[in-house]
């Protein structure tokens, strides 16, 4: 399913629910790519975490919208963290 994003819906939501629509890619691939902790991924896709702070959530989210772009034209591999 692909996520289609609704202004209304804050930064927290909208990353959580890029991170959840990353298909088959781990978690640390994930992290590792967008320059951000392992850990710190897996608590905030586990939702064990209430304020993740925001610049690695901003870092995070900057990510995954590019990593779902790229998805859909093929180009998986050439997302990086910048």
């Amino acid at each position: 399913m692909q996520y289609e994003p609704d202004a209304t819906e804050s930064l927290l939501t909208r990353t959580k629910k890029l991170l959840a629509d990353r298909g088959d890619t781990p978690l640390r691939e994930i992290a590792d790519s967008a320059g951000v902790g392992r850990e710190w991924v897996r608590s905030l896709a586990y939702n064990r975490t209430e304020n993740p702070g925001i610049q690695p959530l901003e870092k995070l989210h900057n990510f995954l919208v590019e990593f779902h772009a790229a998805r859909r034209f093929g180009k998986r591999s050439e997302v990086r963290a910048s």
